[in-house]
């Protein structure tokens, strides 16, 4: 492990810690800070909700976490865990903020940046959660058809996003919704995932700064069946060569932009090929690119597996011990589209 100095912040006050963990699983998916602390006199009540930030460095000048305290397990009777969540574990994890959409009140028509400024304001959670900063989707969407009833915001955000694809390229790209501090509280911002064949890499990995790196298979598949904006545009898109090859797969995706059957079939077919370029996925483990976010490009030479090229990075996790550190990063987990926000297999 490379060694370091780490802060931690309760509430702006430095705590000592024993060990830690952050997990930043990417998606929607809420980031989690994990730290134990000695001592036996830490009560749930008096911590829960507490503001944590976690300084990799003494001296940097940004918190790479910052959250909310969730829980906390007595371990022994001198060490104490608490688990942290950050503003989209806020939005859909413990807390689960929702509002309640009706005719007087809602986000009908609003483009997906202007919808999750509006609900953030609903649920009073402004000054927990910025949005500042959150731009919008490529291409512009809008809320439409109406979203009505109560639900948590996150659930209305994975209805939105998907309706977002970005199909100026071969490779059709989502956008994503990611957390970034400012300085004083976190940011959630619109990003359009990058287009690998043309972003300059932020971060190269060889045989010098790589622990250990693991290659994975991922299913491809090989039979999508895409639905545009009503039934009658459904389409079955099969890769004859493919499925002898590579086995059955099938996926199914609605996609209301496109609304006619050859945009159905070519979006299948541009489906398939997406997920063919990134049918593998990574585990790379190193003592550098802490800083590295979510949809950072890196550039990854690893000459035993014969890996080399331009990669996503999609997570991370940190392990902090006593004055040192390891990084994992995982790379191209997920498919170019994300399975958790759309219909079907």
């Amino acid at each position: 492990m490379r060694r370091l100095s780490t802060k931690v912040l309760i509430e702006g006050k430095e705590v000592e810690i024993t060990n830690a963990n952050l997990n930043k699983r990417g998606g929607l998916s809420g980031n989690q800070f994990t730290f134990t602390v000695p001592g036996n006199n830490v009560s749930f009540r008096k911590y829960w909700n507490k503001e944590v930030t976690f300084f990799l460095h003494q001296d940097d000048a940004y918190p790479l976490f910052r959250g909310r305290i969730i829980n906390t397990d007595i371990i022994d009777t001198y060490k104490v865990k608490f688990t942290a969540t950050d503003a989209l574990g806020y939005l859909g994890g413990h807390q689960k903020a929702q509002v309640t959409l009706n005719d007087n009140e809602n986000v009908d028509g609003l483009s997906l940046g202007a919808a999750i400024k509006k609900l953030i304001t609903m649920a009073s959670l402004h000054n927990i959660i910025g949005t500042d900063y959150i731009g919008d989707s490529s291409p512009i969407i809008s809320t439409t058809p109406p979203i009505r009833g109560t639900q948590t915001i996150l659930s209305i955000i994975k209805t939105l996003l998907p309706l977002a694809i970005n199909t100026d390229k071969d490779i059709p790209r989502e956008n994503i919704v990611m957390v970034k501090d400012d300085g004083s509280k976190p940011q959630l911002i619109i990003t359009l995932q990058p287009d690998l064949d043309s972003s300059l890499p932020v971060y190269k990995f060889n045989k010098s700064n790589i622990v250990s790196f693991k290659v994975s298979n991922r299913e491809t598949p090989t039979t999508i069946i895409v639905t545009g904006d009503t039934q009658e545009t459904n389409v079955t898109y099969r890769h004859e060569s493919a499925a002898s090859a590579l086995g059955e797969n099938f996926y199914s995706v609605t996609n209301p932009q496109l609304k006619s059957r050859a945009e159905c079939q070519d979006f299948a077919a541009k489906l398939f090929e997406a997920n063919l370029k990134d049918q593998y996925e990574y585990k790379l483990s190193s003592y550098y690119g802490a800083y590295l976010e979510e949809n950072d490009v890196i550039h990854i030479t690893e000459e035993d597996s014969d890996v080399n090229g331009t990669f996503r990075v999609v997570g991370k996790s940190i392990t902090v011990k006593p004055n040192q550190y390891q990084i994992v990063l995982n790379i191209n987990k997920r498919p170019p589209i994300l399975a958790q926000f759309l219909e079907g297999n």
